[in-house]
């Protein structure tokens, strides 16, 4: 049997919905979509469906493609509603149809790709070297967090800049524990990326079923363990949203000072 048919019933069961006009058309046999799941190509699928109907333009992690495409005993199968990048970059490329390039530098002009889809690493070590295995090899690795930091930073620059106007960026991440302290990426990258000129249009949520966790680790907790991930979803435009502090601060300010006025009428 053919391994990419294996499942081909479940794969045609699978409803996309229609998007007219920007928005997904619903009717009663529309299935919702939701800002968690357990199942990753569901939340792509899902992404694409809101946000990118076209597919993803870049994607400069491709690696292996598996955002893309499942692997049954060795070979690719496609995965019904989730559309393969014409453009796939990595440090290190898997394919010959993967070409090598960094995320922070990227072969194209200012704003010429209309959506990007970003899986970086997400883990760093305190080692004298670079953390080692799958993870080091493939991404290099990173001695501190804030190295790891520095280089999301880096990214969201030049995402913005070959970006289009209203492009979408797609960003996987996950907090991690570094030296005993929590480090919430997800929140930095929402901070810097509206610094680069993005605004958080969406988040979903992924729940790992299961984790593997080190022998030391089962020993000594501390914090919770993370059994989960986010797929921001970032579109260039300028944010209309006030999550800078002193804009907060100023809308507190000035509602106090409606609130006062009002109670000094009556």
């Amino acid at each position: 049997m053919d391994i990419c048919n294996w499942n081909q019933g479940l794969q045609d069961s699978i409803q996309v919905p229609s998007v007219i006009g920007g928005q997904v058309e619903v009717t009663k046999d529309t299935p919702i979509i939701r800002t968690v799941s357990d199942d990753q190509h569901e939340i792509i699928r899902n992404i694409q469906t809101l946000y990118v109907p076209e597919g993803f333009e870049l994607d400069p992690t491709y690696s292996k493609g598996v955002f893309y495409k499942k692997y049954k005993k060795g070979k690719a199968c496609s995965i019904t509603g989730i559309i393969d990048p014409p453009l796939k970059y990595d440090l290190f490329p898997k394919s010959d149809e993967v070409q090598k390039a960094s995320a922070d530098d990227l072969p194209f002009e200012d704003s010429s790709i209309s959506s990007i889809m970003f899986d970086p690493p997400f883990v760093a070590g305190h080692t004298k070297a670079a953390p080692t295995g799958i993870m080091g090899e493939r991404f290099h690795g990173f001695r501190y967090v804030t190295d790891l930091w520095g280089w999301y930073d880096q990214c969201l620059a030049e995402f913005s800049r070959v970006l289009k106007n209203k492009g979408v960026l797609a960003f996987k991440c996950q907090d991690t524990v570094s030296s005993g302290k929590n480090w919430f990426s997800h929140c930095y990258i929402m901070e810097r990326a509206i610094v680069h000129g993005f605004y958080p249009r969406d988040m979903f949520v992924l729940l790992a079923k299961a984790r593997i966790i080190g022998h030391n680790h089962k020993k000594n907790q501390s914090h919770a363990r993370k059994y989960h991930s986010y797929f921001w979803v970032f579109e260039k435009k300028a944010c209309n949203v006030p999550y800078d502090i002193d804009k907060i601060n100023e809308i507190i300010k000035n509602t106090d000072e409606r609130f006062n006025k009002r109670q000094e009428e009556e």
